[in-house]
């Protein structure tokens, strides 16, 4: 990201470009400068709302009358979107995504939304633009050379599921990003005011979503949503002094008002007041109220983070591989830190307790598991802590199918060699992670089918996630960083970056792995001669008599499995 900061000018001008980037496919000879146009855009967005919740929440109030219709529109889709995803905790690439479908929304479309919401009679022609307006866009985007990717897809199924998230049939929905987009979407066209048509307030239009959506997932947003508000909440209207005023900024038991006159900001007062909140959008061309306000010094707050121990936990699991067989006083040294994994690792520990007894103290717990696998272990419990912790639309899905890893390498090992069991499970652990953290915008729920045979490349664990290849550079240094003396994780990383006829043997078994995730949950049975070739080798190793044998196995784990 480059340098930036907020004020009164950048968010004019944000809003400024919003407009003109809105008017970029009314001439076709600027297409080519959508795609770096709009990334910018959605990069100022979040960087915007990172620094100055207060401008932007305050904003969702307003009609900036200069603008039209459709520019308001877009513009609080963005804002509400950026709340969304900062209310959830999703990284500010991710973010970035969103706020870009966003905009995407009715590019194709401006000025026909704008009569539209004028109560403006529409050409035939003009109806059929608005109702293909993301087909036309994908074209356009496409042509403009846009990466394909979620964007796209976004895209594809938004009117969808705009349509669907509520209503009294409980319709599916299984992408969450659109989802998210899709909200946004409802939220906005909601509270930006129309001729002949009702305007809904925010905390209005929130409830009215959460009671009518059967969507579990929106309705997590929704709450989230709701408390974000709840930390920022400028914007709203309350009575002072026979005057109405807008609150500003809220700290503590104190609030900071903005007393109104013909929608001018005519001073400024703090009060310690209970007083009733109330919503009502301004249609106003006042720059102060509109820009300059929310930068003065007693209205600027920046939102508050949650400290993150992320850090501290990759250098404790980089510390851990530093030897094959590290003292359990070492280990404890190292994971003393966190408290809170002490109930985990006992836990964790109990496939381990052939005797059946109760791990009592945390030395106890990792005698148990035996040296050579406590440090593995540890390390496991730290990175799950992480993957746990890392937030994203798609977590309880990504969590599924490690958890669906984690029983097929359980199952496979159960003849053989059950004590590898931490080292085959640790690299999937780490790279797991390391796709939430570096692919969060790729993520999606279906699985990519086996490589073909024309593949020189094993099955990548993207697959598994929705998309075709990590980062090669990226993931060899998360590895390098963390992991350089595990053999098992450079294998791992083998399966990544090697042409498939030069793996090693513990990268073949690890491309088995993910082979097998892969049969499981696409169904696909038509392998290719290398990867036919490759399981029957590592089944043969681990006393299985045939695929049918270990995948009726793994089933029967199914929904439960002694790995925690």
């Amino acid at each position: 990201m480059y340098e930036f900061e907020a004020s009164p000018k950048q968010l004019k001008r944000l809003f400024d470009h919003t407009h003109q980037a809105l008017r970029l496919y009314y001439n076709k000879e600027k297409w080519p400068a959508i795609y770096p146009t709009l990334t910018q855009l959605a990069e100022r967005f979040v960087l915007m709302y990172n620094h100055t919740p207060n401008a932007l929440h305050a904003h969702l109030q307003f009609y900036v009358a200069d603008h039209g219709y459709t520019t308001n529109l877009v513009v609080n889709q963005c804002i509400v979107i950026c709340a969304l995803c900062h209310a959830n905790g999703y990284s500010s690439q991710f973010t970035e995504e969103l706020v870009l479908a966003c905009l995407s929304d009715h590019i194709c479309s401006t000025n026909e939304t704008n009569r539209l919401a004028s109560a403006k009679p529409l050409t035939a022609q003009e109806q059929k633009l608005l109702k293909l307006r993301h087909q036309i866009a994908i074209k356009m985007l496409k042509s403009a050379k846009v990466p394909s990717g979620q964007l796209q897809r976004v895209l594809a199924r938004l009117d969808k599921y705009t349509a669907a998230i509520t209503g009294v049939k409980h319709i599916p929905l299984y992408d969450n990003t659109t989802v998210l987009v899709c909200l946004a979407k409802r939220i906005s066209k909601a509270i930006t005011p129309r001729p002949k048509v009702r305007t809904f307030n925010i905390t209005q239009t929130i409830k009215s979503l959460y009671v009518n959506t059967h969507n579990q997932f929106a309705q997590s947003s929704l709450i989230a949503l709701a408390q974000q508000f709840a930390h920022y909440p400028t914007g709203v209207m309350v009575s002072y002094k026979s005057n109405h005023a807008m609150v500003l900024a809220k700290a503590d038991k104190s609030i900071t008002l903005g007393i109104l006159k013909d929608n001018k900001v005519a001073g400024m007062v703090k009060t310690s007041k209970q007083l009733t909140p109330f919503y009502k959008p301004i249609i106003t061309t006042d720059k102060t109220l509109l820009y300059s306000i929310w930068f003065n010094d007693q209205v600027i707050e920046l939102p508050q983070r949650e400290h993150n121990n992320k850090d501290m936990i990759l250098e404790a699991v980089g510390k851990l591989g530093q030897e094959q067989y590290i003292e359990f006083k070492a280990i404890e040294k190292t994971i003393a830190p966190f408290t809170q994994l002490e109930q985990a690792l006992r836990h964790a520990a109990r496939q381990y307790n052939r005797q059946g007894q109760k791990a009592t103290t945390l030395r106890h717990c990792l005698t148990m598991v035996g040296l050579d696998t406590a440090g593995l272990l540890c390390q496991r419990v730290l990175l799950e802590t992480l993957l746990a912790e890392q937030p994203h639309p798609f977590s309880a899905d990504i969590w599924c199918k490690y958890t669906l890893i984690s029983k097929i390498i359980f199952v496979l090992l159960s003849k053989s060699k059950p004590e590898s069991f931490e080292a085959l499970l640790g690299p999937f652990t780490a790279v797991i992670y390391f796709i939430v953290l570096n692919h969060d915008s790729q993520i999606m729920r279906l699985v990519t089918p086996p490589s073909d045979d024309f593949s020189q490349i094993p099955v990548s664990l993207a697959c598994i996630f929705g998309f075709e290849q990590l980062d090669g550079p990226l993931l060899n240094e998360f590895v390098q960083d963390n992991f350089r003396f595990s053999k098992m994780h450079n294998a791992f990383t083998e399966t990544e970056l090697t042409e498939k006829q030069s793996l090693s043997v513990d990268a073949k078994l690890f491309s088995v792995i993910k082979l097998i995730t892969v049969i499981i949950l696409t169904g696909e049975s038509q392998l290719t001669a290398w990867q036919s070739q490759v399981l029957d080798s590592i089944l043969d190793e681990f006393n299985w008599q045939s695929r049918t044998q270990l995948l009726t196995a793994i089933l029967e784990q199914s929904p439960l499995c002694t790995i925690e």
